[in-house]
C-alpha cells in the first residue's frame, strides 16, 4: 500500500503542466454539462432553438452559427439538445489559449492559477453552459489569434487561407467579430504590407458570400439593425455610469492592481505579440463601447472578447502573487456555490431560467386547441413552441425591435380561426398571471393577419395643422398581399395610423377607424383623416404607417421614416421623409 502511494503521488508531482490544464478543463466540461442539463433556459436559448428549426445563411438579428450549434445539439435530450455543443467550445478555446500565452518556463502552479483566474471571470461562468452567439464568438476569437500568430511566424499562402477562414467563422459567428479582426491586425501593423493578407481577406469574403447574399436578398436587414435600429434614442448618462458599473464588476476588482501593473510593462515570459493584441483587445473595446454609450445602453456580454486578454494579463503579472492565487481559490469556491444555487434554486429565485415549462403549458390550456399569436414578445413565443409544440406566431409592436419571425409566414394558417392573442401588456382583454408576469389576452374571433399590408405614402408630408382643420389627410397606396379582402367591422374594428416613436416604447399614433375595404393581391389609394394625437412632443422622431385591429397594437406596415415635430400658437407644424 505504501508502494503504491508513494508511486502515485510520484505521478502528481511528474504531471505536466500542459496535461494538468487539459484534466482541470475537462473537469470543468463536465461541470458544465451538469449545468446545461439542470438550469433553465433562458428566453434568448429559445429564440436560437427557433432559428434552428429553420437553418438559413442569416437570420434577423444574428448570424447563423448559433443556430447550426443548437441544430448540432438536437440529437441530445432536455435541454442539453440546444446547449452540447456550446458547453464543448469552451473547454477547447480554454486548451488553445492556455498554449498561446503559457511561458517557456511554465510550472503546474502556472496551470493551475491560469484555470482559476479563467474560472473567476463572471461572463465566463455564464457564457459556458448556454447556446447563445457569443460561444462560438469566444472560439472562432481564440483561433483567429493562434491562426494570425501563425501567420505572423511563418507568411506562406497555406497560413493566409487559415487566417481567412477563421475570419469568416467569427463573422458567422457574431459581427463584433470584425472589431477583434481590426484590433489584432493592428498589434502587428507591418502585417498590411504583405500581400498574404489580402489573399487572407478575399478568403473570408468569398466563404462569406452566401451569408452576404442572404442580407441583400433580406434588405441589410442585420447590419441596418445593428447599426441603426438598435440603441438609438439618444444619450443619458445612466448609460455610462451603468457601463463603468460593469467594467468594474466583471473583471473582478480583487485583482485591478495586477490587471494595471500587466497593462504597464511586460512581464518575463510574455510573448510580446500576445501581449501587444491582449492589450489592444481591451483597450478598444473597452473605449469602443465607452462611446457606444452615447447611443444607448451597452450589454455586458458585448466585452465578452476582453475577458480571455485580461486572463493573460493578469496571468503574467501575478505568477509569483500569493495574493491572486489565493484570491483565485476563494472566487472558485464562490463560483461553485452560486452554480449549485443557479442550478437547483434552493432560494426560489425568480426569472426566466427558474420558470420551466409550466407557464407556457398553462397559455396552451387556456388556447385550448387554438393558435396563439404572441405580440411583442419574440422569445417567449419561442419559448411556447418549444415547450409545447403547438403552432404559434410573433408579430412585434410598430415601437418595438423586429425579429426573426416576421419571416415566418406560420400566421397564415391562422386565417379564418379562433386564435388566442396574448401579450404581457399592451392588450385590452382577460388578464392571468403567468410565471413571472400577467398575460394580457383576447380570443380573436375569425383572424386575419395583416402585418404584410405594405403602406406607401404617395404625397410628401409637409402639413400645417390647425383648430379648424387638425387632420392628417395624406393620400396612401396600400397593397394586400394576402387572398381576403381586408375592411372594418362592428365584429372586428380596424384601424389605419400614422405613428410617431420618440424614445424607447415610447410612442403616440395619430388614428382612425379604416373605413376603406383593401382588395385580396390588390393596391388600394385610400385618404383617412387622421387627428394628431396632442402627446406627440416637438422634435425628431421615427414616424411610420400601420394597420391592425384596435385592441392590441399593430406591427409597422410601411418603412420606418423621421418625423419633426413642432407646436405652436397657432397649431403644429409636420416635416416627414416618408
Amino acid at each position: 500500500m505504501e508502494a503504491y502511494r508513494s508511486k502515485n503521488h510520484e505521478g502528481v508531482r511528474q504531471l505536466k503542466p500542459d496535461t494538468l490544464v487539459l484534466l482541470l478543463l475537462a473537469a470543468w466540461w463536465v461541470i458544465n454539462l451538469l449545468q446545461a442539463a439542470f438550469t433553465g433556459l433562458a428566453n434568448d436559448e429559445a429564440y436560437y432553438w427557433y432559428f434552428a428549426q429553420h437553418l438559413d445563411w442569416g437570420y434577423f438579428d444574428h448570424p447563423p452559427m448559433v443556430a447550426l450549434l443548437v441544430w448540432l445539439s438536437s440529437w441530445m435530450p432536455g435541454t442539453l439538445g440546444i446547449r452540447f455543443f456550446a458547453t464543448l467550445l469552451q473547454p477547447l478555446y480554454l486548451l488553445i489559449f492556455w498554449h498561446l500565452i503559457k511561458p517557456a518556463d511554465a510550472t503546474r502552479r502556472d496551470a493551475l492559477l491560469y484555470v482559476l483566474l479563467c474560472f473567476s471571470q463572471p461572463l465566463l461562468q455564464l457564457y459556458g453552459f448556454m447556446a447563445l452567439p457569443d460561444a462560438p464568438l469566444m472560439m472562432f476569437s481564440v483561433l483567429f489569434l493562434w491562426a494570425f500568430k501563425r501567420f505572423d511566424a511563418k507568411t506562406t499562402l497555406a497560413n493566409a487561407l487559415l487566417l481567412g477562414l477563421t475570419v469568416a467563422l467569427l463573422a458567422y459567428s457574431k459581427y463584433h467579430g470584425a472589431l477583434v479582426v481590426l484590433l489584432v491586425l493592428l498589434a502587428r501593423p507591418k502585417v498590411f504590407t504583405r500581400w498574404q493578407l489580402y489573399v487572407a481577406g478575399l478568403t473570408a469574403l468569398l466563404l462569406m458570400v452566401p451569408h452576404l447574399w442572404w442580407q441583400y436578398t433580406h434588405d441589410w436587414v442585420s447590419f441596418r439593425y445593428h447599426l441603426a435600429g438598435r440603441n438609438a434614442w439618444g444619450y443619458n448618462i445612466s448609460y455610462t455610469l451603468e457601463y463603468l458599473g460593469i467594467l468594474l464588476l466583471l473583471f473582478n476588482p480583487l485583482w485591478f492592481c495586477h490587471l494595471w501593473r500587466g497593462i504597464r510593462r511586460p512581464a518575463d515570459g510574455e510573448e510580446p505579440l500576445m501581449r501587444r493584441a491582449s492589450l489592444l483587445l481591451c483597450i478598444g473595446f473597452w473605449a469602443f463601447f465607452l462611446l457606444a454609450t452615447l447611443r444607448g445602453r451597452v450589454q455586458p456580454q458585448w466585452l465578452l472578447p476582453t475577458v480571455l486578454p485580461v486572463v493573460a494579463l493578469v496571468f503574467h503579472a501575478a505568477r509569483r502573487s500569493r495574493y491572486v492565487y489565493t484570491a483565485a481559490i476563494v472566487c472558485a469556491m464562490l463560483f461553485c456555490a452560486v452554480r449549485i444555487i443557479a442550478a437547483f434554486n434552493p432560494l426560489h429565485f425568480k426569472g426566466e431560467l427558474w420558470e420551466g415549462k409550466e407557464p407556457y403549458q398553462k397559455i396552451a390550456a387556456l388556447a385550448d386547441g387554438r393558435p396563439v399569436q404572441f405580440i411583442g414578445c419574440y422569445a417567449v413565443a419561442a419559448k411556447y413552441a418549444y415547450y409545447t409544440g403547438n403552432p404559434t406566431h410573433c408579430t412585434s409592436y410598430y415601437y418595438a425591435r423586429s425579429s426573426q419571425w416576421q419571416y415566418d409566414t406560420t400566421d397564415r394558417t391562422f386565417t379564418g380561426r379562433e386564435v388566442l392573442v396574448a401579450d404581457f401588456g399592451n392588450i385590452h382583454g382577460e388578464e392571468m398571471e403567468i410565471g413571472n408576469g400577467t398575460l394580457h389576452y383576447l380570443i380573436a374571433n375569425d383572424f386575419l393577419p395583416m402585418r404584410e399590408l405594405q403602406v406607401e405614402n404617395l404625397k410628401p408630408v409637409d402639413l400645417r395643422l390647425t383648430n379648424e382643420h387638425p387632420y392628417i389627410e395624406l393620400p396612401l397606396a396600400v397593397t394586400n398581399p394576402y387572398p381576403y379582402d381586408i375592411c372594418s367591422s362592428e365584429e372586428r374594428p380596424i384601424k389605419v395610423a400614422l405613428f410617431f416613436q420618440w424614445g424607447q416604447n415610447t410612442a403616440a399614433e395619430a388614428s382612425v377607424l379604416l373605413t376603406d375595404t383593401l382588395r385580396a393581391n390588390s393596391t388600394t389609394v385610400i385618404t383617412p383623416q387622421l387627428p394628431f394625437h396632442p402627446a406627440i412632443p416637438d422634435g425628431e422622431q421615427a414616424c411610420g404607417f400601420d394597420i391592425g385591429y384596435i385592441s392590441y397594437a399593430p406591427a409597422a406596415n410601411s418603412k420606418l421614416g423621421k418625423a419633426t415635430v413642432t407646436h405652436d400658437d397657432g397649431g403644429v407644424t409636420i416635416h416627414s421623409n416618408l
